[in-house]
C-alpha cells in the first residue's frame, strides 16, 4: 500500500514535467491536460482512504401527545370585567376551539389569542354578572394546528365578585367635626375615569374647587380628591354627593351606588376668657397676660395676631402656650406702668390648629393699680382629727399655696404680694380635702418622717397608686413633697417660696411643683404634715 501511494504521489511530478513541454500549445489542450492531472491526484488519494460498512436502519416511530390546557388560578372573587385565561400546551386551531367552547350561564364573550395561538383570554362583553358562579368547558373535539384533538375536555369554573364600589370621606375630622381646611375624597375599589367624577360629584351648599385623581395618566385612578378653592365656612352642614345614574368604571362596568356624605364643620375659634379679665384691674406690674381660646390654635398665627399696648407703647415679652395650645400667655419683658390701661387685641388672622380663622377680632382691657401686700389669715390651735396633730399648719400652708395659685406671690414675711413673677395664669382656690389628707397625704408624710426619707416612691408605691388605692383613681392628679426646717409657719413659708421659685421652667422642670400649684385641672388637695425623729415632712396630693 505504501508503494502504491508513493507511486501515485509521483504522478503529478511526471505529469507536470511533460505538460511544460506543451506550454506553447493551444489553451484548450492545456486545460485538458490540467484536468487529467487533477483526476489522477484525486484518484490516488481515494485509493489510500480506509473503508467501513454502512447498515440500513428502520425509521423511528413518532406519536406526539394530545394537546392539553392549564386553567387560570383565579377561582373566587374574580373581577367582573377580568378575562379568564386558558393556556394550551400547543398552538391551537382557533376556530376549532371557538366551536368547542361553552359557558354557563351564557354570556357574550370575546376570544383573544396570543401570537403563538397557545394562550386564550376569554373576556366578557361587557362584563360578568356580579356574585355569579360560571363554568367553562372546551370539548375534546377542539384541535391543535396539526389537526390533533384534545385528549380530554377542559373544564373550569370561577365565582365573580362585586361591582365597583365607592365611598366619600373628609380628610380632616376632629371629634366628628370637619375642619375648615378639609378636602373631600371619593375612593373606588377599581379605577374610574376622572371625567366621570368631575361630571357627577357635587357639594351642597355649592362651593368651587378642583378634582384630581391619584394617577396623573388617568389610567388607574381610584382615589379622587376635591380641594375647595377656599376654606369651608364654620359651623355649617355640607353634603357631598355622587350621581350614580348610568355611571361606569374605567372598564365600562356599572358602579354600585355611592352613599352621600353629610358633615358639620367646626365653629370658628373664639377667645372665651382674658386674664386679667376684661374691664378688670391688677395690682401686679409683672402681670402675665393670657387668653383662652375655644379650641387648640395654630401657635404661629395666633401669636402674630396678638397686640398689647400700655401708655401708647407696645408691650413686648415672651410667648408661651398651655393646656394643649388653647391658652396663649404673654410674659411682659418689663413691668407694666402703674396707673396705665392695658389694651389687648387678637385680630381675625388667628387660626385654629385645623386652619379655621376667627370670625372677627376681639379685644379686652384692664388697669394696673398700685401694688398691695395682703396679710394671709393664719390658723392657730385645734386639730381636725386624732390623726392630725399639725392640722393648723396644714391649713396655713393651704392659705400660702392659694395665694400663689390665685395670682399672688408669697413673700419672705409670709404676706401675699400683688407683685409676682407668674408665668402661668391665675386659677381658682384649691379646696382642702380631708378625705385625701386623712387617707393619703398625712399617712405618707408619717411614713417618710419615720424613715427619714423624701421620695415619691416609698416601698415601690407611686402618687397615683396611693390615691387610687383610697378611691381617688381619676386621671388628674399630682404630688408635691417638701422637708421644711420646722412644722410651724416659717417652715411652711420656706416650702411655698421654694415651690414658687420654679416659675421660670413651669412643667419643663425636673420637679414641677409650681406647675402643680397652678394646674387648672386640679380643684382640691389633701395636705399632710408629720414630724418624727426630728424629720419634718410635708405632702400635698392634688386631685381633679
Amino acid at each position: 500500500m505504501g508503494q502504491l501511494a508513493a507511486a501515485v504521489l509521483e504522478v503529478p511530478a511526471v505529469g507536470f514535467k511533460y505538460v511544460s513541454r506543451f506550454v506553447s500549445r493551444s489553451l484548450k489542450v492545456q486545460l485538458a491536460l490540467t484536468g487529467v492531472a487533477i483526476a489522477l491526484i484525486v484518484g490516488g488519494l481515494l485509493v489510500g482512504l480506509p473503508t467501513s460498512r454502512v447498515d440500513a436502519k428502520a425509521p423511528t416511530p413518532y406519536d406526539p401527545p394530545a394537546p392539553t390546557a392549564v386553567k387560570s388560578d383565579a377561582t373566587s372573587n374574580v373581577t367582573v370585567d377580568a378575562p379568564y385565561i386558558l393556556e394550551f400546551t400547543r398552538p391551537m386551531n382557533e376556530g376549532s376551539v371557538s366551536d368547542s367552547l361553552t359557558i354557563k350561564p351564557a354570556v357574550p364573550v370575546k376570544l383573544v389569542w396570543d401570537s403563538a395561538a397557545e394562550t386564550l383570554s376569554i373576556t366578557p362583553a361587557p362584563n360578568w354578572a356580579a356574585f355569579t358562579s360560571y363554568s367553562i368547558q372546551v370539548a375534546g373535539t377542539a384541535m391543535d394546528q396539526s389537526g390533533m384533538q384534545l385528549g380530554s375536555p377542559v373544564s373550569a369554573s370561577f365565582v365573580t365578585g362585586a361591582l365597583t364600589s365607592g365611598k366619600i370621606t373628609a380628610t380632616v375630622v376632629v371629634d366628628n367635626l370637619v375642619a375648615p381646611t378639609s378636602e373631600f375624597q371619593i375612593t373606588f375599589s377599581r379605577p374610574v375615569k376622572l371625567a366621570t367624577i368631575q361630571a357627577r360629584l357635587t357639594v351642597s351648599p355649592t362651593i368651587t374647587g378642583v378634582i384630581t385623581g391619584d394617577d396623573p395618566t388617568d389610567v388607574s385612578s381610584q382615589v379622587f380628591t376635591f380641594t375647595p378653592d377656599d376654606i369651608l365656612a364654620g359651623n355649617t352642614s355640607y353634603t357631598i354627593s355622587f350621581d350614580n345614574n348610568a355611571a361606569t368604571d374605567a372598564a365600562g362596568v356599572a358602579l354600585l351606588p355611592v352613599a352621600p356624605l353629610t358633615v358639620q364643620t367646626m365653629a370658628a375659634p373664639e377667645v372665651i376668657k382674658f386674664r386679667p379679665k376684661d374691664k378688670g384691674t391688677t395690682t401686679d406690674p409683672n402681670q402675665v397676660i393670657s387668653m383662652r381660646f375655644s379650641m387648640p390654635m395654630d401657635k404661629a398665627s395666633a401669636a402674630a395676631s396678638l397686640s398689647v399696648v400700655a401708655s401708647g407703647h407696645a408691650v413686648r415679652g415672651s410667648i408661651s402656650w398651655a393646656e394643649n395650645n388653647t391658652v396663649l400667655v404673654l410674659d411682659p419683658a418689663a413691668k407694666l406702668p402703674v396707673g396705665a390701661t392695658v389694651y389687648v387685641r387678637v385680630s381675625a388672622t388667628a387660626k385654629s390648629a385645623t386652619g379655621q380663622r376667627m370670625s372677627g377680632a376681639v379685644a379686652a382691657s384692664f388697669k394696673v393699680l398700685k401694688p398691695t401686700v395682703a396679710r394671709i389669715p393664719w390658723v392657730g390651735g385645734g386639730v381636725a382629727s386624732k390623726t392630725s396633730p399639725y392640722h393648723a399648719s396644714e391649713l396655713n400652708y393651704l392659705n400660702l399655696m392659694n395665694c400663689t395659685r390665685t395670682g399672688g406671690w408669697v413673700t419672705r414675711s409670709g404676706t401675699c404680694s400683688s407683685v409676682t413673677h407668674h408665668t402661668m395664669p391665675a386659677q381658682d382656690k384649691l379646696v382642702f380635702s380631708a378625705a385625701i389628707a386623712n387617707a393619703v397625704a398625712r399617712p405618707y408624710s408619717k411614713a417618710q418622717a419615720d424613715r427619714g426619707v423624701l421620695t415619691h416612691y416609698l416601698n415601690g408605691t407611686t402618687p397615683h397608686g396611693r390615691l387610687a388605692a383610697q378611691g381617688f383613681g381619676g386621671g388628674s392628679w399630682g404630688e408635691n413633697l417638701a422637708s421644711p426646717p420646722n412644722a410651724g409657719l416659717s417652715g411652711m413659708i420656706d416650702a411655698e417660696i421654694y415651690f414658687q421659685n420654679e416659675y421660670g421652667c413651669r412643667n419643663r422642670c425636673e420637679f414641677a411643683h409650681y406647675y402643680n400649684i397652678m394646674n387648672p385641672y386640679f380643684h382640691r388637695a389633701g395636705i399632710g404634715i408629720w414630724v418624727s425623729h426630728g424629720h419634718v415632712r410635708l405632702t400635698i396630693d392634688f386631685y381633679g
